[in-house]
């Protein structure tokens, strides 16, 4: 996917949520503490989420996707 403002290759991962909300390459399992290279973004103590998500780094943009079938 490419960034919608500078038009660059965006790097496919996921957002996913526990205590935190974060930006990351592969799912984790059971604590979601970053790795190296990934990025925090939020907190919410009481949900935890997964979606689809693209990151540009340079013009840090995070395109997330989203299922809304219930």
């Amino acid at each position: 996917m490419k960034c919608p403002v500078c038009e660059k290759q965006m790097e496919k991962g996921f957002i996913q949520t526990g205590r935190s909300m974060v930006w990351v390459k592969r799912r984790h399992k059971l604590f979601l503490v970053p790795d190296e290279g990934e990025v925090s973004l939020g907190f919410d103590p009481l949900f935890g989420l997964l979606f689809d998500a693209y990151i540009c780094r340079d013009c840090k943009k995070v395109v997330m996707e989203y299922d809304d079938a219930e």
